[in-house]
């Protein structure tokens, strides 16, 4: 298998679990893409909106940081932050 399509199919399961609704199965199979392809930007946008649908926006604004390392137009992670960082001013 190329480390592509291994990378497709690591991702294939980790998304499945996040939009079933299985966050702590989906952040777990995102961090092996982390251990094998650090790169993956996509691990790191799926991270934040976990860490962020668990209200946890620290962590979440980390993970959009990292993606935009990586991808630095991503829109996801540039709408999220901006999303996280207006809470943090309403508050």
């Amino acid at each position: 298998m190329t480390e592509e399509k291994e990378l497709d199919k690591l991702l294939e399961l980790a998304n499945f679990y996040f939009l079933n609704s299985k966050f702590e199965e989906a952040e777990i199979e995102f961090c092996k893409v982390l251990e094998k392809y650090p790169k993956c930007w996509q691990a790191y946008c799926g991270l934040g909106l976990i860490y962020e649908e668990r209200q946890d926006f620290v962590k979440a604004k980390q993970m959009y940081d990292k993606t935009l390392e990586i991808d630095k137009e991503n829109k996801v992670a540039k709408e999220h932050i901006s999303k996280i960082t207006g809470m943090d001013n309403e508050q």
